[in-house]
């Protein structure tokens, strides 16, 4: 599709959102809305995008220019809302040296690529005029009719308000996506008139105008309803997110991953889980993380913009993000990576430990009820339960180095800057504030003291006072 422009439609003021963000920019499975169907046109093939835009023009084509950085989108403007047919000329333009245009309505997340190839082949065989996708639904709702002559060609598209009793009753719905020869379309577009319910322009008014012209009108029809999804208002923005989740969920069992209770996870689908993973109820993954092979990623479990390698085993409700975890690493319950930390090859950290801005070395632990906060930890390290780096005096952040070997006793406060050397060991309850050299052992407790006959006394004052 080379030669094609694909003209997303993006200016509508999305009334039935309720909202001050444009409807186009409400996240769906962690994107927003119309970057759905530009990223399905650029999948096609499509050599250029024209988004429509209206209303947040400025934030929506920010958005799509953040996420497309090598793409030639346009953005042509719709200054007054008068229909589809007149969304379509303003990008006219955009669509000059193309033979042909894409016209996708910007609220159907769930297109792809291969929806758009199997219309150009539809439209292929109907003449190479127009060409249409369509939808047979359950409930054909506020959707266009499609209306089919004896031959079962399509006829014409009859707006839900202007359709009569008998057409109401049509399932076989227009979903909002075109391809047409350019050269046909703008002038016929120019020629639409507003004689409908609702005084617009619609586009749909050019399946007729190409009939009447003797033009061949294609169709594809789609295999499942899930495609044609449109969303219009925060319940329907719901069911199209569901619909995407378990839509890359089936994918991803396909392939060869183990997901319980598919529907109850949350995987993004720019998300990927390697063969023989097993992912249990209540995952949430987000922001394009990776998880490698033959890992298991309990309950509850939240990931964002992480990275897994293979044999990774990830207890109940963890929660990573912006972090690595390399091959082997054992995680929780209840373990918290915060951004930038990394756990190299076999390490460990177990319930409630905390890691921010921490390397922790190749088969190091911190098994127990801990924090480390920019920090380095080499190989084979062992930190104890309740270990904690100060690494913040209220005004500056600074670093704590746990070297090869070296033992932290439990309930020790590291006061960062400071290094605790190779296979170092640091008694049970310390503070340490000063380098550790290689080998040595820190203690820093106040010496046990025993006081005689404490409690016989207090019993007599206690009882002396009634």
């Amino acid at each position: 599709m080379n030669d094609t422009v694909a003209i997303v439609l993006a200016a509508g003021l999305g009334t039935r959102m309720k909202s001050d963000t444009p409807k186009g920019l409400h996240a769906v499975a962690g994107k927003p809305l119309v970057h759905w169907p530009v990223q399905a046109a650029l999948d096609a093939g499509c050599r250029r995008v024209a988004i429509v835009v209206g209303h947040g023009a400025e934030q929506v084509e920010s958005s799509l220019r953040a996420r497309f950085p090598g793409a030639d989108l346009v953005f042509p403007r719709q200054e007054q809302q008068l229909g589809t047919a007149h969304a379509t000329l303003c990008a006219r333009d955009a669509a000059d040296g193309f033979a042909h245009a894409l016209l996708i309505n910007g609220d159907l997340p769930l297109l792809t690529g291969a929806t758009f190839q199997a219309l150009r082949e539809a439209f292929a065989v109907s003449g190479g005029a127009f060409a249409l996708v369509t939808s047979v639904v359950d409930d054909p709702g506020g959707f266009g009719r499609i209306v089919r002559d004896a031959d079962g060609a399509v006829q014409r598209i009859v707006e839900r308000r202007d359709a009569t009793p008998a057409q109401e009753d049509i399932h076989e719905v227009n979903v909002g996506v075109y391809l047409a020869r350019t050269d046909l379309l703008f002038p016929m577009l120019a020629s639409v008139g507003d004689h409908n319910a609702v005084k617009e322009f619609y586009f749909t008014d050019i399946v007729t105008m190409m009939r009447a012209r003797g033009l061949g009108v294609g169709a594809y029809v789609l295999p499942g309803p899930d495609q044609a999804m449109q969303v219009n208002d925060r319940i329907e923005l719901a069911a199209a997110e569901a619909a995407m989740h378990l839509r890359h969920a089936r994918d991803l069992m396909a392939s060869g991953v183990t997901i319980h209770r598919p529907a109850s996870v949350l995987i993004d689908p720019d998300c990927t889980v390697g063969r023989d993973t097993e992912v249990w109820p209540g995952v949430e993954m987000h922001a394009g993380t990776r998880v490698g092979a033959r890992c298991v990623v309990g309950r509850g479990a939240v990931l964002s913009g992480v990275a897994i390698g293979d044999g990774v085993d990830i207890k109940p409700y963890c929660v990573l993000t912006d972090s690595t975890v390399e091959d082997d690493g054992k995680l929780g319950p209840f373990s918290h990576l915060r951004p930038a930390s990394i756990m190299r090859r076999g390490s460990h950290v177990g319930n409630f430990v905390e890691l921010k801005k921490t390397e922790l070395g190749e088969g190091s632990k911190a098994n127990h009820l801990t924090y480390l906060g920019d920090c380095t930890v080499g190989r084979k390290a062992n930190i104890g339960a309740g270990t904690i780096t100060c690494n913040y005096d209220g005004v500056n952040k600074f670093p704590t180095v746990i070297e090869d070997g070296a033992f932290i006793g439990s309930d020790t406060q590291l006061v960062a800057p400071v290094r605790v050397g190779k296979e170092a060991y640091v008694g049970a309850g310390a503070t340490i504030t000063r380098d550790v050299p290689d080998g040595a052992l820190a203690i820093t407790r106040v010496p046990q003291v025993h006081v005689e006959g404490y409690v016989q006394r207090k019993r007599a004052q206690r009882e002396s006072k009634g």
